[in-house]
């Protein structure tokens, strides 16, 4: 089964991804993973006019560097074959646009909790993909 998990560097994610790893018997045992790190993008375009569209590229790139290091450690040494994705747009649409896509068969996302009100809720992205994603999505807490 191909699995989309949405990575953005939070404990919660990485959790998600952890899941998966360990219950072959709902993934296979070998899923294919895509990784997606979604970047909003800079509000303002004058911002991204002063800076130079390279400059900001090499942001975006830095900064998924650095949020998809911990999943890369958690995938070392499992037979799941894996695409990192880094994509700069609204986070839902985005991770939904990625799953049809790669043809997932499924979209794994963490949720956050903010205190004792906060394991309650999910966030505004996991609600969103759940609500509009066309495949099944899996949350893990």
């Amino acid at each position: 089964m191909k699995v989309l998990v949405a990575i953005d560097g939070s404990d919660s994610a990485l959790r998600a991804l952890r899941y998966v790893i360990e219950h072959p018997d709902m993934f296979g045992a070998a899923p294919e993973l895509v990784l997606v790190n979604v970047h909003l993008p800079i509000p303002s375009p004058r911002a991204k006019a002063v800076l130079g569209h390279d400059v900001v590229e090499q942001y975006y790139r830095e900064e998924s560097e650095e949020t998809l290091a911990p999943a890369r450690a958690l995938l070392a040494g499992t037979p799941c074959k894996v695409l990192e994705r880094t994509i700069v747009g609204q986070p839902a649409a985005q991770i939904i646009a990625a799953a049809q896509q790669h043809g997932s068969g499924m979209i794994v996302v963490g949720t956050h909790g903010r205190g004792a009100l906060g394991n309650l809720l999910l966030g505004s992205v996991t609600m969103r993909v759940i609500a509009e994603s066309p495949v099944p999505v899996l949350v893990t807490k």
